[in-house]
């Protein structure tokens, strides 16, 4: 009688549950990514193009985080050595850090969330909770008094060269609602790296950020280029001797090329 009685309770509070959700961000939360997967090849396009679409919950504005796979990253420090010399002074590897994060909006952030907000959404738009998330191992330990300021000024560096390479960006009005539908346009970089990116979807409404969906699309290699990645990883003297044969049969093209102009 009391397993009865708890199923029942179970399964009216799943549907009470149902009916709160359906309430607040509507009937069905349904969110695609098109194409599901990007294949690059060694002529790809300098970008692809992911349209994100969606149902978007009543009243709210909506910002969209797609997050790549975490990449590691090799940097040098530079400073001045025997007085008037810039050289390497320092090394460094960070870790645990997305090879590429976008956000999304439709409308100015600052209007819908408080800093405060964004900082506990980790929707800022430069990119605090990278600096949390991320890990950096240095090549000859620091100082433990320097260590918080070093990370800062290499994970801001490192952001910066990722924002001139349009994988961290952030731009505002790029997400469009109508009749109860958003339609976002992703730019994905041909430099953005390989495998499962994660899309999160946040309803903005009354200063709060709630993730109603999550979904995800997959960046892979095709062609010959899937086969020289396979190569690289299982093979690496086959890879190295076909990569040094590529290099030289392009340099001759491009000499051919460049002969023929001449020529005329």
């Amino acid at each position: 009688m009391r397993r009865g009685l708890l199923g029942l309770g179970l399964f009216t509070g799943l549907i009470a549950l149902g009916i709160l959700r359906s309430s607040v961000f509507g009937a069905e939360d349904i969110v695609k990514c098109l194409p599901p997967c990007v294949e690059k090849n060694l002529l790809s396009e300098k970008f692809h193009v992911v349209t994100i679409t969606g149902q978007a919950p009543p009243s709210a504005e909506i910002i969209l985080k797609i997050v790549a796979p975490n990449r590691e990253f090799k940097l040098n420090k530079s400073g001045k050595g025997l007085g008037f010399v810039w050289l390497p002074i320092g090394h460094a590897e960070v870790k645990n850090i997305p090879g590429m994060c976008i956000l999304l909006s439709s409308a100015k952030v600052s209007d819908i969330l408080s800093e405060k907000d964004q900082k506990v959404a980790g929707l800022t738009s430069d990119f605090q909770e990278i600096y949390q998330q991320a890990q950096i191992h240095h090549k000859e330990d620091p100082n433990q008094g320097e260590k918080a300021a070093l990370k800062r000024e290499y994970l801001s560096g490192l952001i910066r060269i990722l924002k001139e390479a349009g994988l961290y960006r952030f731009q505002e009005g790029a997400v469009k609602i109508s009749q109860g539908q958003f339609e976002a346009q992703l730019i994905h970089p041909s430099e953005a790296p390989l495998g499962k990116y994660r899309v999160f979807c946040y309803a903005v409404k009354d200063g709060k950020a709630q993730l109603f969906n999550e979904q995800s699309f997959l960046v892979r290699s095709a062609g010959v280029a899937e086969w020289l990645s396979h190569q690289a990883h299982g093979n690496a003297v086959v890879y190295g001797i076909l990569a040094a044969l590529i290099a030289v049969g392009v340099g001759l093209f491009v000499g051919a090329i460049f002969k023929r102009g001449g020529g005329h």
